[in-house]
């Protein structure tokens, strides 16, 4: 790369990095239809035109943003795997409030609204496709920390832990759902709920593993 490109390349991502940050500031504080493309760009600094070349469409901005955004969520998620706190509830519960800490933290409830919305609207388009994807990555995090926990013990190495996270992410986004729906509801609810599930989907697997080491003394 010649070093002109190379400039060209670099002013190019500053430009977008840019129009980002401004889309950022506006959904954080406005709703998805308060928002428009004129908004973004003069936020930004640049002609609407401009953020055509680099967004087809308002969805399209949201959903590079998202994507940006979860980057910053998966590393946080690899870093509490590769130092899970001691409790097993507390460990589980941790990884999956993460995902709508972090939602929340960058992104307001009537934003997801639209998200979510979009997502089963459009499931065949672009926006619908990489949702779907971003949402298997947050699953697997979900899996890597239950692999974690049964290593270290804490989980019964009977137990299928890919069933296992498999169910615990398809409660945890019912809540996340029910959260995002309900502007009074605050994190702290929203943890609890989780931890609940949590508790008892422990209680669940423990009793299970329990009966099954028993099984296995009485055939030996």
């Amino acid at each position: 790369m010649s070093g002109a490109t190379g400039l060209r390349e670099r002013k190019k991502e500053r430009t977008r990095q840019g129009i980002l940050a401004a889309a950022h500031e506006l959904f954080l504080n406005k709703q998805y239809d308060e928002t428009t493309m004129e908004g973004i760009a003069e936020r930004a600094e640049q002609a609407v035109g401009t953020l055509y070349n680099y967004f087809p469409s308002k969805g399209e901005l949201l959903l590079s943003l998202i994507e940006d955004l979860d980057e910053r969520y998966l590393k946080e998620g690899q870093d509490l795997i590769a130092r899970p706190p001691e409790r097993t509830e507390q460990a589980l519960t941790d990884i999956m409030v993460l995902a709508t800490e972090h939602c929340v933290r960058h992104l307001g409830k009537s934003i997801w609204r639209h998200v979510l919305a979009s997502s089963m609207i459009n499931v065949g388009s672009r926006f619908g496709h990489q949702y779907a994807v971003t949402t298997e990555r947050h699953e697997q995090l979900v899996v890597d920390m239950m692999f974690a926990l049964q290593a270290r013990g804490d989980i019964h190495r009977d137990v299928n832990a890919k069933d296992a996270a498999h169910f615990l992410f398809s409660m945890k986004s019912k809540l996340f759902i029910n959260f995002v729906s309900d502007d009074a509801m605050t994190i702290e609810e929203h943890r609890e709920q989780v931890r609940r599930g949590v508790r008892y989907f422990l209680a669940g697997i423990f009793s299970e593993a329990c009966q099954t080491d028993v099984q296995a003394r009485l055939e030996a």
